[in-house]
């Protein structure tokens, strides 16, 4: 019977292990793309920051090409506004993920701890039986004499 429950946890701990790793695979990728938007990020940040820098320093400049400079770095602040939101929701999305992982780790050490209570069980169980199988044949041995 405890056998039979001892393959049980055996089955909820490859389960268990399994969910473990998918979630682990699932965060690094949320790692990975959560990485490549920042880098995006400051790529944009760096863009404004010499379009900013472009259009202070041009000794003459066109009503033309202020207008166009001027659309380009409302353009950027749109788009960095826009990445910046595409960043705090990666960010959330590795939060949740790195709190399920957490989670799945305490559920599969819980299954491992209680089976290594079953394995202590079967295993006093075992000795107990030994023990009274010895005392059987002890007293068999020195059973009574004519």
């Amino acid at each position: 019977m405890t056998s039979s429950k001892s393959s049980r946890l055996n089955t909820i701990i490859t389960v268990r292990d399994h969910q473990q790793r998918q979630t682990t695979r699932e965060l690094s990728q949320i790692q990975r793309q959560k990485l490549q938007e920042k880098q995006r990020l400051e790529e944009m940040h760096g863009k404004h920051s010499t379009a900013m820098d472009a259009s202070f320093s041009a000794p003459r400049s066109t009503a033309k090409d202020v207008q166009t400079n001027s659309a380009f770095i409302q353009r950027l602040a749109t788009d960095i506004k826009q990445q910046t939101g595409a960043v705090q929701k990666i960010e959330g999305m590795e939060t949740v993920k790195r709190e399920e992982l957490i989670e799945r780790v305490k559920a599969k050490n819980v299954i491992e701890k209680l089976q290594e209570r079953v394995q202590t069980e079967l295993q006093k169980e075992a000795a107990a039986k030994e023990q009274t199988l010895l005392d059987t044949l002890g007293q068999r041995n020195t059973g009574p004499s004519l």
